[in-house]
């Protein structure tokens, strides 16, 4: 009972609480379990609306989630060795301030799901060596200035799926150690510039889904160690030579699912060690020659879902020989790759064309072969003779690794009479295969005896030609003519003056 002495009102009741619970086991809540060996409590869809206070004090994990808690207040205040924090799935509207100052151990806090639409410069006071924030799904419509000022350790920060427009210049200050930042689905029409220097020590930033149409010279050029960069659903129309200069860390870019009309190529060439790109679901038309100039380092390609896409020039990887994945994917136009495209990707072992508008595939487009695993699956083929490599090479469940009978799980969509029929259930015959055999059979024979009666008339030609030579003699002999002498038109002159002098008597001389 000294614990009560000179402690006046709810102070007195709190403390006799947290000293009674050195003694004696912890009240634990209806719906909650609780274990006192580990120190961890877990009360998710307990139906509370206030945070119990009458927990085991030296608690160092409290998972509160999908509850109905609308407020935090000093609640915590009486849990000095809180690590883990769960309040996710409330009703929270606001953090309020130095609400978690007696949090000095704190390493992960979720606040995610909420309605919180406001945090203020104290919010987070205390939190020290807190290292993960989850503030993502809440109502939050700016950053104001210095917001996480007291998280000089914080590693990741999740603020996507909120509200967010306005991201103050020192938004992010303090953040000196952050290597995580979530800013995805938000409302930014505009990429904070000043705010990233404040983060020198960026890893990854996810930026996708925010409504952004260009990306400007030196957007991220504060960025310098950013290593995986999402920029995927933003409406991006244009890329300006220079937007992702200094990225020079980057190694996964994703460009999915904007209105690119051609590929970046002079914006990429600044990401040189780039080794993971998805740039799917753009408006671009072909892979033009060297598309990735530079990117001497990429080892995934994905281009999926691209609803323009027709054709792939044979030198679009050409600098890219060390690719060793590449989706090509339901691209519903996509039905031209140019001979020789993947002769020089000696890396090569997954490859996916699925889902494309591919009505035949040569045996030279690939090194099938080589080939962990190829996906080809979900194209309109035409099943003739000429697919009969295919249909013993999809047979062959050894060149196929992982699940073999989705991959193999090819049908043909024409003729007609195959559509919709396993190509490896199919026969030569119905591949047209024997009439095409035959067919070749009746043209090897028509040349084969042309040469061979050309043969025989040079041989016969050869044992019987002295007396071929004399019979063409006797017969160009019998035939010639003697060539006639023809007067020249000065003889015919003297001809004529002889004869008329013969003819003149002597006696009329």
């Amino acid at each position: 009972m000294q614990c009560l002495r000179g402690s006046p009102g709810i102070m007195v009741l709190l403390f006799y609480i947290q000293c009674l619970w050195t003694e004696v086991s912890a009240m634990c809540p209806m719906r909650c379990k609780c274990d006192d060996q580990s120190l961890r409590v877990v009360c998710e869809n307990a139906n509370l609306d206030v945070v119990p206070i009458t927990l085991n004090p030296e608690l160092r994990e409290l998972i509160l989630k999908n509850n109905h808690i609308k407020s935090i207040m000093a609640s915590f205040s009486v849990y000095h060795n809180l690590e883990y924090l769960d309040v996710s799935h409330n009703q929270l509207v606001d953090l309020g301030e130095h609400n978690f100052k007696m949090q000095q151990h704190l390493c992960t806090l979720y606040l995610s799901r909420n309605m919180v639409s406001l945090i203020h410069n104290n919010s987070f006071a205390g939190l020290h060596q807190l290292k993960v924030l989850y503030l993502n799904e809440n109502f939050l419509e700016d950053i104001p200035s210095r917001a996480f000022v007291h998280l000089p350790n914080l590693k990741a920060l999740d603020l996507s799926q909120n509200r967010i427009a306005i991201i103050a210049e020192d938004g992010f200050y303090g953040l000196g150690n952050i290597r995580t930042l979530l800013l995805r689905d938000n409302k930014l029409d505009y990429i904070p510039l000043t705010a990233f220097q404040d983060l020198p020590t960026l890893i990854k930033l996810d930026f996708g889904l925010n409504a952004i149409e260009e990306v400007p010279k030196g957007a991220f050029k504060s960025l310098r160690h950013l290593e995986e960069l999402s920029l995927d659903g933003c409406g991006l129309v244009k890329i300006e030579s220079g937007g992702f200069q200094h990225l020079h860390s980057v190694i996964v870019l994703n460009l999915q699912d904007n209105e690119l009309q051609e590929i970046p190529t002079r914006a990429l060439a600044d990401v040189h060690h780039l080794e993971e790109l998805n740039i799917g679901q753009n408006k671009f038309q072909e892979l033009k020659p060297l598309s990735f100039q530079r990117l001497k380092h990429l080892r995934v390609v994905k281009i999926n879902g691209s609803p323009h896409f027709t054709s792939i020039h044979k030198d679009a990887f050409l600098h890219n020989i060390y690719i060793k994945k590449l989706l090509i994917a339901h691209n519903r136009k996509l039905d031209r790759i140019d001979h020789h495209t993947f002769d020089g990707l000696l890396n090569l072992r997954y490859v996916s064309l699925r889902g494309n508008a591919f009505t035949t595939f040569q045996y030279d487009l690939l090194p099938w072969d080589k080939l962990e695993v190829f996906d080809i699956r979900d194209n309109p083929l035409f099943c003739n003779c000429k697919m009969l490599w295919l249909q013993k090479l999809l047979s062959n469940h050894n060149i196929t690794s992982g699940d073999s009978r989705s991959v193999a799980d090819v049908h043909c969509a024409s003729p007609p009479v195959l559509k919709n029929v396993l190509l490896t259930e199919v026969t030569d015959e119905d591949l047209g295969c024997y009439i095409e055999v035959r067919r070749q059979q009746i043209i090897i024979g028509i040349i084969v005896s042309a040469v061979t009666a050309v043969g025989v008339l040079i041989f016969l030609g050869i044992c019987y030609r002295k007396k071929l030579n004399a019979a063409f003699k006797s017969k160009w002999a019998s035939g010639r003519n003697e060539p006639q002498y023809q007067k020249t038109l000065e003889e015919e002159n003297i001809a004529v003056v002889q004869r008329s002098i013969k003819m003149t008597p002597t006696t009329e001389l």
